[in-house]
């Protein structure tokens, strides 16, 4: 595993950054799900496609937050 994953790993297993990095990932991936899938949802025309493109409007905000978490502490880190 390269670094980069090792370090975004070790991050995001910090229970700070872990719970942080949730409560942006379930508040992001509301608001995505409702903009962009709301009709669908309503409609009922939900299937395999639509429910994963749900899970990346929580994946994504959860990996983004994550990877700003990461760079601060590389900064820390490099600071001292």
């Amino acid at each position: 595993m390269s670094r980069f994953l090792r370090d975004l790993w070790r991050s995001a297993r910090r229970p700070a950054v872990f719970r942080r990095c949730v409560l942006i990932a379930v508040v992001v991936g509301s608001l995505l799900t409702a903009v962009n899938l709301g009709g669908s949802i309503v409609r009922g025309d939900v299937d395999v496609h639509v429910l994963l493109k749900i899970a990346a409007n929580f994946c994504v905000p959860f990996i983004v937050s994550n990877l700003g978490a990461m760079a601060s502490l590389r900064a820390e880190v490099r600071r001292e």
